[in-house]
């Protein structure tokens, strides 16, 4: 049999073999433990924040922790896939989705917040024994708002009854059936109020949880129950 000869440049290169993923050594493994403990401690913080069951005045702002830990919470997903996926074009993939999560969370649950859950109050100390205060609260941009709360001046720690003794709340360009012009301590426990209509009320708090025993209600839907009265 007669051969021919083979033409230059005719031979295939095999291909390259593949790169081989660099193994997860044992310094991210630790990295990642301590950011999964950290994000946890981090998120349990944040919900304890807006949760606020002492009534530490410097937690007002509740909501803004939930978007803290919803934020928090994809940040730390990034971090975990650089930390732990093999696969490079996989890790790009999930750090940029998860960036554009947090990105989301914090413009977006920030935007809603600030718009429709935090009030702007406006506060002043209608009366004080040192020990506690009664403090006013108005909000007056969409709706108009007044609570009064017991509170116990601390600094950073100072506490306020997460239960207000008054509530009143009227939408746009209604007017309030009253408002709570005055109100002072009668008593080591006892407080009195003094309505727009000149009517007083009177109810008692606890001097441990500052929570009163009566809430007077007029118009706001977040207060009902055995302890709520609707009028003087």
């Amino acid at each position: 049999m007669s051969s021919f000869p083979t033409p230059p440049g005719s031979f295939t290169t095999p291909p390259p073999p593949p790169v081989p993923d660099p193994p997860i050594t044992r310094a991210r493994k630790r990295a990642a433990v301590v950011t999964v403990v950290l994000a946890a401690v981090l998120c349990g913080l944040g919900v304890l924040a807006s949760w606020n069951p002492w009534g530490y005045a410097r937690f007002g702002d509740g909501p803004y922790a939930l978007v803290a830990v919803a934020t928090l919470l994809p940040l730390a997903a990034g971090v975990l896939a650089l930390l732990l996926v093999r696969r490079k074009a996989v890790t790009i993939t999930l750090a940029v989705a998860c960036a554009v999560a947090a990105g989301i969370a914090f413009c977006g649950g920030g935007g809603i917040v600030a718009v429709f859950g935090d009030p702007h109050w406006k506060r002043t100390v209608l009366a004080t024994t040192g020990e506690y205060q009664i403090v006013s609260l108005v909000e007056s941009d969409l709706i108009f708002r007044q609570e009064l709360r017991v509170a116990r001046p601390d600094g950073l720690l100072t506490r306020e009854s997460t239960r207000p003794l008054g509530c009143v709340e009227a939408v746009f360009n209604d007017h309030p059936e009253f408002t709570f012009k005055f109100a002072r301590f009668v008593g080591p426990d006892e407080i009195e109020v003094t309505l727009s209509n000149d009517k007083t009320w009177r109810t008692r708090f606890d001097p441990d949880t500052l929570t009163p025993s009566r809430t007077l209600n007029a118009g706001c839907a977040a207060y009902r129950g055995a302890y709520v009265d609707t009028g003087p």
